[in-house]
């Protein structure tokens, strides 16, 4: 997505600079903030789980009083989704890297995934932290896609950047593996967190079982389907939340003969994800590889029994309080899954519990905003004071 394609969509909104050059949209008549969060997608049609970061990022930092602007620039929103944007968060402009210019703060946060080093020159001498999402050399294996030029582009940025973030203690080990302590060493883990929701209530079970994520090869989505086929769940429905990339994955509801049975809703946040939750009895999270694993946290917090694989950020997330595949194969998921379907009431309440306990004290989005105020204070030097709002 390089070439400042999100500042043309950002002129069909109607704002230009005389001589048709484009110019940055913003709602706000700020220029100095305390960082600006430079992002590709933001709370609105997310693609993935940058956007629903930022929203907990945005909740964090207004709790806390971080002064943030959020910097939208190569995405690939229309002109009527900016206008949405614009009408619904504070701070944000949308524009080019180089209309950076127009906005100081101490220290830029980049969460996107492709930018070039080139989006630095713009800052004005800030300092540049860089959370890293997913590593991109893995989403590559697990994935069995060729990413070759995103995987470069991510490591020109590693290399640019003053710091670096990863999002669970096993980034941080595949970081080390792939020798990107080479390009960066200057590395950082925060962990993800969210706005505590409520708890979902308890009630009898529906035989709904839920799956939440991308529909790409390492989350296996599938396996929730082909799961309907054997005869220990053949009274059981799925509901599965998340953008349709894999083909596959749709097409084996008609080869299983399952359509009946299978519900994608695609995208969900807002309301829809908590229809989501509110609806189903597990939520499953059969990955290969998962860096964080912020479906797993969003049931988790909601006290939500989890099935999973004992992978990555799983593990970090849920601690003792899941239910885990022996492995990634589809083998050992039919084994968890009758597990859970075997335990009594009482004693996935009790997990589910646990669950939410330890994710309301860990996984916050207030949290989140803490330990990455606490990165920028100390990369930059400065003090950045705040005032912390209490309801």
């Amino acid at each position: 997505m390089p070439g400042g394609r999100g500042a043309g969509h950002a002129a069909g909104a109607g704002r230009c600079r005389p001589g048709g050059a484009f110019a940055v949209i913003t709602n706000t008549t700020e220029r100095n903030f305390d960082v600006i969060e430079i992002t590709n997608e933001m709370p609105h049609n997310r693609m993935g789980g940058v956007g629903s970061v930022i929203e907990s990022l945005a909740s964090g930092f207004a709790a806390i009083g971080v002064r943030a602007l959020w910097y939208v620039t190569d995405h690939e929103y229309q002109p009527y989704e900016v206008e949405a944007i614009l009408g619904s968060h504070p701070c944000v402009a949308v524009g080019s890297e180089a209309e950076l210019a127009h906005f100081h703060a101490p220290v830029v946060h980049i969460h996107s995934y492709n930018h070039r080093p080139g989006l630095l020159d713009a800052t004005g001498g800030a300092r540049s932290v860089f959370t890293i999402h997913s590593l991109l050399a893995y989403e590559e294996i697990s994935n069995a896609v060729n990413l070759h030029g995103a995987v470069m582009d991510q490591e020109r940025l590693i290399a640019a950047c003053d710091e670096v973030v990863l999002v669970s203690e096993a980034e941080r080990r595949y970081y080390h593996t792939l020798g990107y302590q080479r390009l960066n060493r200057r590395v950082s883990v925060v962990a993800n967190g969210i706005v505590p929701p409520a708890p979902v209530l308890a009630r009898p079970r529906r035989n709904v079982l839920g799956y939440c994520g991308r529909l790409v090869p390492r989350k296996h989505p599938e396996y929730v389907q082909m799961l309907l086929t054997e005869p220990a769940f053949d009274g059981f429905e799925a509901m599965i939340a998340g953008k349709a990339f894999s083909a596959y994955a749709r097409d084996l509801v008609h080869d299983l003969g399952i359509e009946a049975r299978v519900r994608y809703l695609g995208w969900c946040g807002g309301a829809r994800l908590e229809a989501f939750f509110n609806a189903i009895d597990v939520l499953v999270q059969p990955s290969t590889y998962e860096p964080f694993g912020l479906a797993a946290l969003e049931g988790a917090a909601r006290g939500i029994p989890v099935v999973c694989t004992p992978v990555d950020g799983l593990v970090e997330v849920l601690g003792e309080h899941a239910i885990y595949c022996d492995d990634t194969s589809y083998g050992a998921f039919c084994l968890a899954m009758e597990r859970w379907r075997k335990m009594d009431a009482d004693a996935l309440q009790a997990m589910g519990s646990a669950a939410r306990a330890r994710a309301l004290q860990q996984f916050t989005d207030v949290a989140m905003a803490r330990r990455y105020l606490e990165r920028f204070r100390a990369l930059s030097g400065l003090s950045l004071e705040t005032k912390e709002h209490t309801p």
